[in-house]
C-alpha cells in the first residue's frame, strides 16, 4: 500500500498548507494521504503515547483520535510512511530539551514508527520570508524572550511577503528551497539529506546559550526527503530564472 498517513498539530493551518493532490504540498508527492490533526502540542502526544501503552503510534490514533482504517487492515500495515508535523514551542508549560530530544531519536524513520518534522519555533516559520528571494533568510533568528504564539505570529504578519492563503507553485518551491538550503547552511554540510537530529541539537545549543533560535521550518523539506529528485527536478523547473543562489 503506497497511501501515506500525515500526523499534524493543528486542524487548520497545517491541513490548507499540505493542500491536495492538485495544489499545496502534497501536489509535489503524488500519492495518496490521509491528514490527522492531533490538536495540541508534541508534548502532549510525549505524555499520552511515548507514556502509554501503545507501541505503534497507528494503533494510538485508531484508539484514541478515531483514525479510520480499512476493514480488515492492521494498523502497521495501513501505511507505507508515517509523517509526524509539529512546532517546537520551547515555551509550552510541558517542553523540555529532553522531551522533544526523545520524540526525535523515537519518530526518526517514516516506514516504522513515523518521522518527525519540527517547525522553529512555530508553523508560522513557513510563511517567515520578507521577500522573494529572502537573501537574509539564512541567518534569520528569533528571541525566545516573552516569546508566545501570539508574539511570533504578530512578527511573521508584519514581515512577511507571502499571503498564506495565496501560495502558487512558484512561492510553494521557494518556500521548499529556502529552508531546505537553510538546514544545510546551519549544519555547514553539503549532504544530499538533512540529518535533523544534529539540526535540533544546533537550535538547542543556541537556545541555551543566547536564548534565541534559527527561524526555521523543517516542515517543506518533508518533499525533498519523500522524493529527491522530483523535487529537485520541480524546484529548478519553477525557480528557473529567479536568480535564487
Amino acid at each position: 500500500m503506497s497511501k501515506i498517513l500525515l500526523v499534524v498539530e493543528g486542524d487548520k493551518d497545517e491541513p490548507r498548507i499540505l493542500g491536495d493532490q492538485s495544489r499545496g504540498l502534497l501536489s509535489l508527492m503524488g500519492t495518496e494521504y490521509e491528514v490527522v490533526p492531533f490538536s495540541n502540542p508534541i508534548y502532549e502526544l510525549y505524555d499520552a503515547y511515548i507514556k502509554g501503552e501503545y507501541d505503534d503510534l497507528v494503533a494510538y490514533l485508531v484508539a484514541e483520535k478515531g483514525l479510520k482504517l480499512k476493514e480488515g487492515v492492521l494498523p502497521k500495515n495501513a501505511f507505507s510512511a508515517v509523517y509526524l508535523v509539529f512546532d517546537f514551542e520551547p515555551q509550552y508549560q510541558k517542553y523540555s530539551d529532553e522531551k522533544i530530544r526523545k520524540l526525535l531519536e523515537l519518530f526518526d524513520d517514516e516506514t516504522k514508527l513515523g518521522k518527525l518534522y519540527i517547525n522553529y519555533p512555530m508553523l508560522e516559520s513557513y510563511y517567515h520570508l520578507k521577500n522573494l528571494p529572502d537573501r537574509e533568510y539564512n541567518n534569520r533568528v528569533v528571541s525566545l524572550d516573552n516569546l508566545t504564539g501570539k508574539i511570533y505570529k504578530k512578527l511573521v504578519h508584519e514581515e512577511t511577503c507571502l499571503k498564506s492563503n495565496k501560495i502558487g507553485r512558484r512561492e510553494l518551491c521557494q518556500i521548499i528551497f529556502h529552508n531546505y538550503y537553510k538546514s544545510k547552511f546551519i549544519l555547514k554540510t553539503g549532504d544530499k539529506y538533512i540529518d535533523y537530529g544534529a539540526l535540533l541539537e544546533n537550535q538547542l545549543s543556541r537556545k541555551n546559550k543566547n536564548n534565541e533560535i534559527y527561524v526555521l521550518s523543517t516542515f517543506p523539506v518533508l518533499v525533498v526527503d519523500y522524493n529527491y529528485e522530483r523535487a529537485m527536478e520541480v524546484i529548478s523547473r519553477e525557480l528557473r530564472g529567479c536568480n535564487i543562489e
